[in-house]
């Protein structure tokens, strides 16, 4: 049998840009989507079920929202990938069916105009391009000032029978039960409809309301997840451990210490022997998990200066992220470029196609950052000596596997996905930004960070809520 080689084929040729049909909600395409979406959830995603807890928090909101007295922004945690399909289904079936059974229905279905990143339809398909726009979705750029996806946003923000949704993390951040850094754009947006509202004459509020999202996975399913470490060990090289385990999953954190290890080694000999990466010595006196950590914090922007230097791109004074954000919106304008590809002679196709190439390839080094910039020893391994739990234990193992095919040229799409698991929906109390209005007029920049900052506090204390009613 032929070995396993590159998950995903080389782009190797310049393609047409995919454009997407304006964002209008389609009535009869959503209306089919609420009939669908629940068995899609079960079985394309793996849920058996969703649990969505303080349901009339949110209600309480939707309802201020639905009589004019608020605008809303609903800040989705999104560690995980599947929470727009998720939010739809809790937006357009759930909550509606909640309130409809405690007797003060709502006046209409509070389905939300979800934001996403303007890549998705370049490396997704046909059938997602189709799907976005017509469910409302609204494209926008991380690094890029778009005035038309701006515009749009602000728009129905501003007067959108919907609330708007989006994730303040900026992107996917693979860990439900820790909060990374989130970023300005949702309290900017929030703060551009505060002054709107205000120059209007408007006397709604504009309300910012966080929800985290958690999963619990079906032990059932752990045989999965033992098959997944030994596909692991055998795409590393190494002997596979035992095939089952006694009692919770943490047992296999051993054989997964020695899998990243062997990652993370041959990700630094591929980078040592290919552009010449000088790997650190181990640090004397430090355990082996933190040795880890360590090297992986070295390597990263190691690997996101390769591609820069592929792109001709000035890292600048900007964090890993940032970088990141940049060299996938020059690798995915080389391969859907602007230009229209009919126009140009066989020589500037030609030209066209190897500056594809060249794209894809450096984005291989920015899909590596994307998932391990995230990476935590201290998060995977639990606290105070304490045993990580089984959810942790499962996404570190679906990180890991994740890890393997983006270094053989995947990217999120190669993810396992198939565990079977039950969503529970955390919402918290709301951020007032039109209270913060008198201090963002006088110093913007200061009041948008203060306003970011008391956003994280109420997200991080979601997750510690999360596990406080789940384990008393």
């Amino acid at each position: 049998m032929a070995k396993t080689r590159l998950v995903a084929k080389p782009i190797s040729e310049a393609r047409i840009r995919h454009r997407l049909a304006p964002s209008r909600v389609s009535a009869p395409f959503v209306r089919l989507g609420r009939l669908l979406i629940p068995a899609y959830l079960k079985f394309a995603l793996a849920f058996e079920g969703i649990e969505i807890r303080s349901q009339e928090a949110i209600l309480s909101e939707i309802r201020d929202f639905q009589a004019k007295k608020s605008r809303l922004i609903v800040a989705l945690r999104h560690p995980y990938g599947d929470e727009p399909q998720l939010l739809f289904h809790v937006f357009e079936n759930m909550l509606p069916r909640v309130a409809r059974k405690s007797g003060d229905p709502l006046s209409h279905t509070p389905g939300l105009r979800l934001v996403h990143d303007y890549a998705v339809p370049l490396w997704s398909n046909a059938i997602i391009r189709f799907l976005l726009p017509r469910a409302g979705a609204l494209p926008v750029y991380h690094v890029k000032c778009e005035t038309n996806s701006l515009s749009n946003i602000r728009a129905v923000l501003r007067d959108g029978p919907n609330p708007l949704g989006l994730a303040p993390e900026g992107q996917i951040s693979y860990h439900s039960e820790a909060l990374p850094r989130i970023e300005l754009g949702t309290v900017r947006m929030g703060f551009w409809c505060a002054s709107d509202l205000e120059k209007a004459g408007r006397a709604e509020e504009v309300r910012i309301l966080p929800v985290s999202v958690h999963y619990q996975y079906n032990k059932r399913d752990f045989g999965k997840v033992i098959a997944h470490v030994c596909r692991l060990e055998k795409l590393c090289g190494l002997e596979s451990g035992a095939g089952k385990i006694k009692g919770d999953l943490s047992a296999l954190l051993p054989r997964l210490n020695a899998v990243e290890h062997r990652l993370l080694s041959m990700a630094e000999t591929y980078y040592a022997s290919t552009y010449a990466y000088p790997v650190p010595d181990a640090g004397s006196g430090e355990s082996e998990a933190l040795q880890r950590q360590h090297r992986w914090n070295a390597l990263l922007p190691v690997a996101l200066s390769v591609a820069e230097h592929a792109l001709g791109i000035d890292p600048g004074q900007e964090d890993l992220v940032q970088r990141m954000y940049r060299v996938r919106l020059e690798g995915w304008g080389r391969v859907y470029p602007e230009e229209a590809l009919d126009a140009l002679s066989p020589l500037e196709l030609a030209l066209a196609d190897r500056r594809a190439g060249e794209g894809w390839f450096a984005m291989r080094h920015m899909e590596l950052v994307d998932l391990m910039s995230y990476h935590d020893v201290a998060y995977v391994e639990g606290k105070s000596g304490s045993a990580p739990s089984d959810g942790r234990m499962v996404e570190h193992v679906l990180n890991l596997i994740d890890l393997a095919y983006r270094l053989m040229g995947g990217n999120i799409t190669n993810r396992p996905n198939n565990i079977r698991k039950r969503a529970v929906i955390v919402p918290g109390e709301c951020l007032n930004l039109s209270a913060l209005l008198p201090e963002y007029r006088k110093s913007p920049k200061q009041t948008a960070r203060i306003a970011t900052e008391a956003l994280a506090k109420k997200l991080e204390h979601l997750i510690e809520r999360y596990h406080h009613e789940t384990n008393s």
